[in-house]
């Protein structure tokens, strides 16, 4: 059961099944009346720059998918880049997928040039305080709390 991850771009076929599961998972923001996730992967479709998706497959399934973006939850900021949209199948939750997209990330990141990542989330404050990113600052959003991360990239990253 090993978990791959590659960039968006070289996985086309992909794109179908994200849809599905970004949908399924933040329905208040992808609907008829919202965002299109199918537009937000098709944005990310790119090998240099951002935004950039990356996947994770697991025996041939995609099963998680993330992004580096220029900005993250509507917030204006200095900070840049963010790590976003991250999500897992539910059915591949808590065997690695997140660490693994986490992972890939920070090399990506680090191919573009970046020395620091940032991610903006509500739910997933423990993954990122066991991968040891830093609290950065709490910011209440919709009213709720929402927590921005940070973590340096080292000069040689490896996943």
């Amino acid at each position: 059961m090993t978990i791959e991850t590659a960039l968006l771009i070289d996985h086309r076929d992909a794109i179908a099944a994200l849809t599905a599961l970004l949908e399924a998972e933040w329905p208040d923001w992808y609907n008829a009346r919202g965002a299109s996730a199918r537009a937000d992967l098709s944005e990310r479709m790119r090998r240099d720059g951002l935004p950039l998706g990356i996947i994770a497959i697991r025996d041939g399934d995609v099963v998680g998918t993330c992004a580096l973006t220029a900005s993250s939850g509507g917030l204006v900021t200095e900070r840049s880049p963010w790590l976003g949209g991250l999500v897992v199948d539910p059915r591949a939750r808590r065997q690695g997928v997140a660490s693994a997209l986490l992972a890939r990330a920070k090399v990506e990141a680090r191919r573009l040039g970046y020395e620091r990542l940032h991610s903006l989330t509500a739910e997933a404050v423990p993954l990122f305080e066991q991968q040891r990113w830093t609290t950065v600052e709490v910011v209440q959003l919709s009213g709720k709390k929402h927590w921005i991360f940070a973590t340096s990239i080292p000069a040689r990253v490896e996943i």
